[in-house]
């Protein structure tokens, strides 16, 4: 029988004896109130009832003790699978006081942060994570105390020796005893093959910028001097050549945003922006692929002539890109809108279409590097897949989200929404 169904069935037979024998031996003092019984006979059954309870305690009494026994056993097998998994994982684990301090480390955790047990022991978390960009280290430390949880955040370690590398952290609350459980991987050698990709795409693409820049040149230059008696084929040729000169310079340029929005190297430049102003020259960018498709501009500016700080390259590259790919996926006739309207101290900014729309599941991955939904794919319209990766590392950049919403055939909305200061 299992344990559970033993434990349940002792319980039931004890509840039922004490029962019982409360029944009788109320049944006894009414009998003998009620009846002039032998003082013999009374001792008897007194003696009878101090037997049975004593049989009941006894039974009660080797229960819990069987019960205790085979808890103690269970949570030690636990605690000692546990401890032999912390012990000989690969991946680093630290146990954490509410304080921070260490008390406990593996061997993993020991070889990662480059000291033995001595020199780790009794030292905060605190310091050993270096401060970075992408997180607030006061804020990760306070969760770290408060028991919250903190899943797979990328953070610099200083080791015991002085080398910094990079790791993929966690915590969580250790059972109840108030300690915290942390894990440590290192991804050191990713981050240096990422950074190492990234700062070689940057000097590739800026090295290509002279080149391309010459041949357009060229081409402009060329253009010029057969004007007048260049044949039809030669303008086609010209037209093709011009038509991938730009799709080179389109693609240099994201290639470039891409790596320096990843390594970290772009430099914000902050300055007023008149958001009127701003939409108006955006719309004038896309006024002649907007009028050879014949599409209904709608803008809304709320407030009108709305001037704030912040960057306008990226601002730019945020919605050049978004009303790129709107004028891009409309057909003939269709509608595009963009607005903007202040709310307190955020700025959001709307820019939807009637166009093709995106595969509602597909929406996931949509802001993936070099990811292409199925539609535009099929659409016959040219690109690199970069254009709303760029967009959602800009948006971050300036400290804001975005978020869509679309189906096949329904059209997109884009909908950004950033942090902004109001200067008037």
């Amino acid at each position: 029988m299992a344990p559970v169904k033993k434990i349940k069935l002792y319980r039931f037979i004890e509840k039922l004896a004490l029962v019982l024998l409360v029944i009788w031996t109320v049944g006894v003092v009414i009998l003998a109130s009620q009846q002039d019984l032998a003082t013999n006979y009374v001792l008897a059954i007194s003696v009878t009832f101090i037997f049975l309870l004593g049989i009941i305690l006894m039974v009660q009494r080797a229960v819990d003790s069987w019960l205790e026994i085979s808890a103690s056993q269970s949570n030690f097998a636990e605690a000692d699978i546990f401890n032999s998994l912390y012990d000989r994982s690969p991946v680093g684990y630290l146990t954490l006081d509410s304080s921070g301090r260490i008390t406990k480390a593996n061997q993993a955790a020991k070889y990662l942060l480059q000291g033995d047990e001595a020199a780790v022991l009794s030292v905060n978390i605190s310091d050993f994570i270096l401060p970075d960009e992408g997180v607030d280290t006061d804020v990760l430390i306070g969760k770290i105390k408060a028991g919250i949880i903190i899943n797979d955040e990328e953070l610099p370690i200083k080791t015991m020796a002085g080398e910094t590398i990079w790791t993929i952290f966690a915590a969580v609350p250790y059972r109840n005893s108030g300690e915290r459980l942390v894990s440590l991987v290192d991804v050191t050698d990713q981050k240096n093959i990422d950074t190492a990709k990234s700062e070689f795409v940057a000097l590739a693409t800026h090295q290509l910028r002279t080149p391309i820049a010459a041949i357009r040149w060229n081409v402009e230059l060329l253009e010029r001097s057969l004007r007048e008696i260049k044949t039809d084929a030669q303008g086609r040729y010209l037209v093709k050549i011009y038509r991938n000169v730009h799709r080179m310079i389109d693609l240099i340029n994201d290639f470039l945003s891409v790596s320096k929005l990843e390594m970290g190297t772009y430099a914000a430049e902050i300055k007023n922006i008149n958001l009127t102003d701003f939409f108006t020259s955006i719309a004038d960018e896309f006024a002649e692929k907007i009028n050879e498709k014949n599409i209904a501009l709608e803008r809304t500016d709320n407030p009108p002539q709305l001037v704030i700080k912040s960057d306008s390259r990226l601002l730019h590259i945020v919605v050049s890109n978004l009303v790129s790919n709107a004028v891009k996926y409309l057909n003939s006739d269709g509608k595009l809108m963009f607005r903007y309207e202040l709310e307190g101290a955020n700025l959001k900014i709307q820019i939807a279409d009637d166009g093709i729309g995106i595969p509602e599941k597909e929406l996931d991955n949509l802001f993936t590097k070099f990811y292409r939904a199925t539609n535009a794919e099929s659409h016959h319209t040219e690109g690199t897949g970069l254009g709303l990766y760029i967009v959602k590392q800009s948006v971050e950049q300036l400290g804001g989200e975005i978020k869509v919403a679309s189906d096949t055939d329904k059209g997109a909305l884009f909908e950004i929404s950033l942090p902004v200061e109001v200067v008037s």
